[in-house]
């Protein structure tokens, strides 16, 4: 299998059947390799199966995220908007139910790790710390830095499109397609050490936001691992907000 030069990134669906379409035509158009789902694809205002069709038609590589785990268990139904197992096509629950936690490929510039949360825990957090929100450590993905298999980390969760680099790993969070505070999706160019992002107008249409380097940018923070996050952290942001 050859290594991924450029590759579409996708964040937590919850159902928003009709971006998914867009972004998926969008990031194919623009010559993505292949495209990944951090998941989370149940509890939204779309539709579950037609999402999960869009996601098998175009090949998507998705993993399970603690909504969909929620769904099957018929856990936390109260979450706005949830789906019911009952109401899913028996394909849509099989596909559900067949959905691993991890996955990893191989990109031009080192092995990636695909998860929702870190690794198998899909509730799992990682955030350095800033004015606003307390930092999350985790043990998890620090046995996956001093492992030292993967080059690049990929999650989602957050639902906040951001890049923390550690000495020997780069995390990527994928954000998400759902709401109104920058939704939207990633095309990274593994060759070019560029990631694109885009998110969605008022009409959900496409629009190029921010180019981003993948690289450690000049006297950015890089950590260790979780262990030295210090909680005063500038975060490095994968998308343009209009303040900036």
């Amino acid at each position: 299998m050859s290594a991924i030069r450029q590759l579409g990134v996708i964040g937590d669906l919850h159902s928003e059947d009709i971006r998914l379409g867009r972004a998926l035509e969008f990031l194919e158009h623009e010559g993505a390799c292949d495209i990944i789902c951090t998941g989370d694809i149940a509890d939204g205002r779309g539709c579950v199966d037609t999402s999960i069709r869009l996601l098998r038609d175009h090949g998507v590589k998705t993993v399970r995220g603690n909504h969909d785990r929620w769904l099957l268990e018929r856990k936390a139904r109260h979450v706005p908007n949830a789906h019911h197992r009952e109401t899913l096509s028996e394909q849509s629950i099989a596909f559900l139910e067949n959905l691993p936690t991890q996955i990893q490929l191989n990109t031009m510039a080192g092995s990636l790790l695909l998860c929702h949360g870190v690794g198998d825990n899909d509730l799992r957090k990682v955030w350095p710390g800033t004015e606003r929100m307390p930092l999350e450590r985790s043990h998890e993905l620090d046995k996956i830095i001093e492992e030292g298999e993967h080059r690049f980390l990929i999650n989602g969760h957050v639902h906040f499109k951001t890049m923390i680099h550690f000495e020997n790993l780069t995390l990527l969070n994928a954000g998400t397609i759902k709401g109104d505070m920058w939704p939207g999706f990633m095309l990274i160019d593994f060759e070019l050490r560029l990631i694109r992002a885009f998110t969605f107008g008022p009409d959900d249409s496409v629009i190029s936001t921010k180019t981003t380097s993948l690289d450690p940018e000049a006297n950015h923070q890089i950590w260790s691992n979780t262990q030295s996050f210090s909680g005063n952290w500038d975060p490095l942001l994968l998308f343009h907000r209009s303040e900036d």
